[in-house]
């Protein structure tokens, strides 16, 4: 099972846009079983699953310790061969304690590791349960956050270019930097450049993105009123609208993080 935490300090670049289509395309396409974790306390991916976290264990309970019986905090989504771990306001006490109590940076990566290991999650959920693991972060560097780059094998920073974007991303590599200090072996998988409209300012930045130290996505993700659309019909892109300009990315950028030729 392949962690990969979607990751930007930044609000509105499309983290969980990003996480639940790379989800869907992942199963869809590609056949795989995929979680997608919830680590943001805003839950807008919780709520685009259809699941309501104050009705639901969740990924508050990992981090603070509560989770005895794995197979209760994984749910069924709408999308098939994709669960999700859902979130809900209370993460943000719950970051509180974990940072109180000194679990917090292992609790994804331990719950992960019981998730491979558990003979019961393997009997709900295949002999082999899940393929990929996506965390959804907050768009701050929370105790969640932390503890989802520590869990991850890579991570995935999608921007939005503007100035005050390119200007955090340095501050986001530090961040990242500070937790790879403790655990080597997590891999910045690359930057994936969302909403891309094609005018001066943009065009500049991408390719003074693309000129930087950071590994950056070859295709873009392109603009379209309609992922705002399929938010509010809780669809994928693929549901919702096949052939729109975004759709079309997402599934090139599938295809590019697998290696497979464009």
């Amino acid at each position: 099972m392949k962690t990969i935490s979607i990751v930007n300090l930044k609000g509105g670049v499309g983290k969980t846009v990003t996480t639940v289509n790379m989800a869907a395309i992942l199963a869809g396409d590609h056949g795989n079983k995929v979680l997608v974790i919830d680590a943001d306390p805003q839950a807008n991916a919780t709520r685009f699953f259809g699941l309501n976290g104050s009705e639901c264990n969740t990924i508050a309970g990992i981090m603070t310790g509560e989770c005895d019986y794995i197979p209760e905090y994984i749910y069924d989504t709408s999308i098939d061969n994709v669960h999700c771990v859902p979130s809900e306001i209370s993460l943000i006490e719950s970051d509180i304690a974990s940072i109180r109590t000194g679990n917090g940076i292992k609790a994804l990566s331990n719950f992960l590791d019981a998730v491979k290991d558990d003979n019961k999650v393997a009997e709900d959920f295949g002999e082999t349960p899940f393929d990929f693991t996506l965390i959804d972060c907050p768009p701050s560097f929370t105790a969640a956050s932390v503890a989802a780059i520590y869990a991850s094998d890579e991570v995935i920073i999608p921007i939005k270019i503007d100035a005050f974007a390119l200007d955090g991303m340095y501050e986001l590599m530090k961040q990242i930097d500070s937790v790879r200090a403790i655990r080597p072996g997590i891999k910045i998988a690359g930057v994936l450049v969302t909403m891309w409209h094609n005018c001066p300012a943009v065009v500049q930045g991408e390719d003074f993105l693309r000129k930087s130290r950071l590994s950056v996505y070859q295709t873009h993700i392109r603009r379209s009123d309609k992922v705002d659309e399929s938010t509010f019909a809780r669809q994928s892109l693929d549901e919702y609208s096949r052939n729109c300009a975004a759709t079309v990315d997402y599934h090139r950028f599938v295809k590019e993080y697998l290696g497979e030729v464009l």
